[in-house]
């Protein structure tokens, strides 16, 4: 059998009665925390990072992802960054997007938290989208501040600096106020979802420990085991998000409907 045969099996013949029991915790809970990575995001044709075929394993991407790199090659960090940012530019949401923004539109109290940098979740019409690593859809510029733009070939037009992705790189802090209301929102959930990500980059990996901690219910999806979270799991469930939060959805719409 195949990898993905095997995924695809181990998908089927698990998640009929871990999905219902994941669609019940969901049912259940107030506040529901989603915190996704770049398996969200797998297809609608954004690469990941750690896979095969991920960012890490490109020597330009290497290259180009401390913030100091675009001191010393403007033009190639340039052209790095833009190539990515037309990638995400191209980029549709696919169904696990619109899934977890119909989990938020049916459970108004639920927190969307993501490491992507692709901006689909709020395309897909998510709201108050926390993105701890920032957002590829947008520039900025260190030199002055300015981040309204415009941008014309790259550079800031209030002092003719080159302009950068305002995406957090290698070397570089997280946002402190986006990191905190994220970290809140894990401690105040009775419900916290892990959704394609491997949760081993700190400090965004500390947010399901910090749910946890507070009492909160754990649900794992993701293609791929996660050992150091599924043993404390309530429900794990293993597939893509592309096939399973629909299924989650559909569930939980159907429950709503009979109540």
């Amino acid at each position: 059998m195949t990898r993905s045969a095997a995924t695809d099996a181990t998908s089927s013949s698990s998640s009929s009665s871990q999905l219902e029991s994941a669609v019940a915790l969901l049912q259940g809970a107030r506040r529901i925390v989603v915190f996704s990575g770049a398996g969200l995001s797998r297809a609608s044709g954004i690469p990941t990072y750690r896979d095969a075929d991920g960012l890490w394993k490109s020597q330009n991407a290497l290259q180009f992802s401390h913030a100091e790199d675009l001191k010393r090659d403007p033009s190639g960090f340039t052209k790095f960054w833009g190539q990515r940012m037309s990638v995400v530019e191209s980029a549709a949401p696919n169904p696990g997007h619109r899934a977890l923004a119909q989990l938020q539109r049916l459970r108004p109290a639920t927190r969307l938290v993501t490491q992507n940098v692709d901006g689909l979740l709020t395309q897909a019409g998510g709201l108050d989208v926390l993105e701890l690593h920032g957002s590829l859809r947008r520039w900025r510029c260190d030199h002055c501040g300015n981040r309204s733009g415009p941008w014309p070939f790259h550079r800031c037009l209030r002092c003719g600096s080159h302009a950068r992705p305002d995406v957090v790189m290698f070397g570089e802090m997280l946002n402190p106020g986006v990191l905190l209301e994220a970290q809140v929102a894990a401690q105040e959930s009775d419900l916290f979802m892990v959704v394609g990500s491997t949760t081993i980059v700190y400090p965004a990996a500390e947010l399901p420990e910090l749910a946890m901690a507070r009492g909160s219910r754990l649900i794992t999806l993701n293609l791929e085991p996660l050992p150091h979270l599924d043993d404390s799991a309530a429900v794990v469930l293993r597939g893509t998000s592309e096939d399973l939060l629909p299924r989650l959805l559909a569930g939980l719409n159907g429950q709503a409907r009979a109540l």
